[in-house]
């Protein structure tokens, strides 16, 4: 499914900033599966990208029409999936969770957002039903320093006000992410710090490198 917009704010660059078509869906695949796993702060140095996390992000994209991709020329150089969330989508992490088991990472990895999610609150704090939620973000290393992400949120906030959602929410698990909601002015809901994350063994689960110390929920209404 894709969507349409309205009129753009000017851009004073070359880069292009869209929602992502269907004919661009395996390149944004591609580049998140190069970008973004490799990063993330709960997987780098311990999980590879696998042909399911390829799978999650191309339905998420086709199903929800809501990614976007900023594009230098025909270069893709940065990717934001992002898809509805509801009371119901934040169960349904520690359903997913059970199945996969307590020391399954994934599994892990979806009740620790689970848990920052419930205890966000966002339903209840924005008065809302149904929101919608910036899932993954990366930008090509070699484009560092523009800005690029913040301008990729920037725009996702706005093609989702005219999707008539009120509240956009992102969930951090690194430093630099959570930067860009605050530089947006996005209200951070809820923390849990890494250090104080365990098992049921005490021990302590992700131990990402500083300065990644926290999951955290971010939101803004639109």
């Amino acid at each position: 499914m894709e969507r349409d917009s309205e009129a753009k704010p000017p851009n004073h660059d070359n880069l292009e900033i869209r929602i992502i078509q269907i004919k661009d869906v395996d390149k944004a695949v591609n580049f998140l599966m190069e970008y973004f796993f490799p990063n993330t702060p709960l997987s780098v140095a311990e999980n590879k990208p696998t042909a399911e996390n390829a799978l999650e992000i191309r339905q998420c994209i086709e199903t929800y029409g809501c990614s976007i991709m900023a594009l230098e020329g025909d270069e893709i150089v940065g990717v934001c999936t992002a898809s509805p969330k509801t009371r119901a989508s934040i169960e349904e992490y520690f359903v997913e969770a059970d199945k996969l088991g307590k020391t399954n990472r994934y599994g892990q990895i979806l009740r620790l957002v689970g848990e920052v999610n419930r205890g966000a609150a966002i339903f209840d704090h924005y008065g809302v039903e149904n929101i919608l939620c910036l899932y993954q973000a990366a930008v090509a290393p070699s484009h560092g320093g523009r800005n690029i992400a913040t301008r990729m949120t920037q725009e996702l906030m706005r093609l989702a006000k005219n999707w008539n959602y009120q509240v956009l929410s992102m969930d951090c698990s690194g430093h630099y992410s959570a930067r860009v909601c605050e530089r947006l002015g996005m209200e951070c809901l809820n923390t849990i710090a890494y250090d104080t994350y365990r098992n049921d063994s005490g021990e302590v689960i992700f131990k990402p490198p500083f300065p990644r110390v926290a999951m955290k929920t971010y939101a803004k209404r639109l």
